[in-house]
């Protein structure tokens, strides 16, 4: 900071005036060097107060994460009680499958959170350590001072004062840096939690997901059981009749189960229904929905196909299922959906044309 030479007036930075080389008296430099001074501790008071709120955001957050924890270990406690009353009654599983997977969501959110609480940390510890810095400079200043008056012999108490301050400065800048460090440990804890926050949400999200599939899906068949599968199909309906995308049901009857069953035992008729399942999803796409909708029958639902398509595509598995053993035959009956069409038209519709299918094969034999 420049000050005013007192014998012409002009602003120099110096202990002597740089226009007409006057001494400039020290109380004037000295004026100078606090003002800058002061200006450092202002900047470094500033970040404080910024560190501070950031410490009191992360604070709010960890509460909100912990919050979080606690709901999401009381929606297991409770997934956990209703399975042991339910004794194992599919719906209940079904019920606490999808806590389980809220409970899984909500420990991803709260990783999420910890994560960001761990950078947040870090980034305070790089603030401290900058307005460590600021003090250190503010401290080396104050030294140059001390040692400035020492060249001039200045004899006054000031001195004392300005030294005092600079080891003032010198321990809020310790101080900082051991704020700092502890931010660091803190950020790493953090960092820490936050992976087992993800570790953890990763186990539940997998056990929630053999549970929805366990309570979900045919053990036989590898299909959808029936009321999963048709709230699946119900969607796929409502998306075609929303984007105007071709959509095919096809309505699937395994022929001779109950004989199957009655001649060669029940276990001969489990496995022609898992043969069934495995190959309906050898010959069908990732996305087409399957689903048990009796004892002998299955629905397939086809979005972005035309009838014919799914024809074929069903000729195509009926060869196949009679390959291994030409007793094993299916029913298909196909129906492409219409604008106006509810699902049970539209199963109604797929279930006349199978049986007008097997009409047709019966006059034709």
């Amino acid at each position: 900071m420049a000050v005013k030479c007192p014998a012409c007036g002009e602003e120099t930075e110096g202990p002597k005036c740089v226009s007409c080389g006057a001494e400039v008296p020290s109380a004037a430099i000295d004026q100078r060097h606090d003002h800058a001074a002061s200006d450092r501790d202002q900047v470094v008071s500033d970040r404080d107060q910024t560190t501070s709120d950031q410490d009191q955001t992360w604070s709010d957050h960890d509460q909100t994460a912990s919050e979080r924890d606690q709901r999401s270990a009381d929606e297991d406690q409770h997934a956990a009680d209703d399975d042991l009353e339910a004794g194992g009654d599919p719906v209940t599983h079904h019920r606490s499958a999808l806590a389980r997977e809220r409970a899984s969501h909500d420990r991803d959110a709260v990783a999420i959170v910890r994560a960001e609480s761990a950078a947040a940390r870090l980034e305070t510890a790089a603030e401290r350590d900058r307005a460590a810095e600021l003090r250190d400079r503010g401290a080396e200043g104050r030294d140059s001072l001390a040692r400035l008056h020492d060249l001039q012999d200045d004899v006054e108490a000031s001195r004392e004062d300005i030294l005092l301050r600079a080891e003032r400065d010198r321990a809020r800048a310790a101080a900082d840096r051991a704020k700092a460090a502890d931010d660091r440990a803190r950020a790493a804890l953090d960092r820490a939690e936050a992976a087992g926050e993800r570790a953890e949400a990763l186990r539940h999200r997998a056990k929630s997901a053999d549970s929805l599939k366990l309570a979900t899906t045919d053990e036989l068949t590898g299909a959808f059981t029936r009321r999963f599968g048709l709230e699946e199909v119900s969607r796929e309906l409502e998306r075609a009749h929303r984007t105007g995308a071709r959509f095919v049901l096809a309505f699937v009857d395994v022929d001779g189960l109950k004989v199957v069953n009655d001649s060669q035992g029940h276990l001969a008729g489990d496995a022609l229904l898992r043969l069934l399942g495995e190959t309906l999803r050898a010959n069908v796409r990732p996305y087409d929905v399957i689903v048990r909708y009796g004892g002998d029958e299955l629905l397939c639902a086809m979005p972005n196909l035309s009838a014919g398509e799914a024809r074929a595509r069903f000729e195509k598995i009926a060869t196949a299922l009679a390959g291994p053993d030409t007793e094993h035959s299916v029913t298909f009956g196909l129906a492409e959906a219409e604008p106006a069409d509810s699902l049970q038209e539209l199963i109604a519709r797929a279930d006349a044309d199978l049986l007008e299918a097997r009409r047709s094969r019966r006059r034709n034999d």
